[in-house]
């Protein structure tokens, strides 16, 4: 593990010390914070970071912190970005065909959409999926790639 809690900064020990006591919240688990992100990071992200894994869950959020490189605080805008759990992103695909894109969403019955390539070559310029496989085996989680 990272350094003890003793040789951090004082503002990082006020914090960790007053969310266990404030809210019983591990030190293990804030410490694996610090030592992915830094003290800082913790300091302004952390109670968003805490509040997003019991949403959720821990995987999707830490995949999404990996998605940016470890930028804790694009943690703040996970909310805004996540679209939903779709299955697939081909399932998101057809979701945004017929509901958010006007230009697909009335097509006649008799023409079909390819959503696999509709996902490849038009969705996921826009979008990107993220897929939890470790502990919740969740799929087709998809998120927009600019906060708009």
């Amino acid at each position: 593990m990272g350094k003890p809690t003793g040789q951090m900064q004082e503002l990082t020990q006020k914090y960790l010390d007053d969310y266990n006591t404030l809210y019983n919240w591990e030190y293990n688990e804030m410490c694996r914070f610090i030592e992915n992100f830094s003290e800082e990071e913790f300091v302004n992200h952390y109670e968003t970071y805490y509040r997003l894994c019991e949403d959720y869950g821990t995987e999707l959020v830490d995949n999404f912190g990996l998605y940016f490189d470890q930028d804790a605080s694009q943690f703040e805008n996970f909310e805004d970005m996540y679209e939903g759990e779709y299955g697939h992103s081909t399932d998101f695909a057809e979701y945004w065909c017929n509901e958010i894109n006007e230009a697909t969403k009335n097509l006649p019955d008799y023409l079909s959409v390819d959503y696999e390539n509709m996902w490849e070559t038009k969705v996921s310029k826009d979008y990107f999926e993220i897929d939890c496989d470790a502990s919740d085996y969740t799929y087709g989680h998809i998120f927009k790639k600019v906060v708009g």
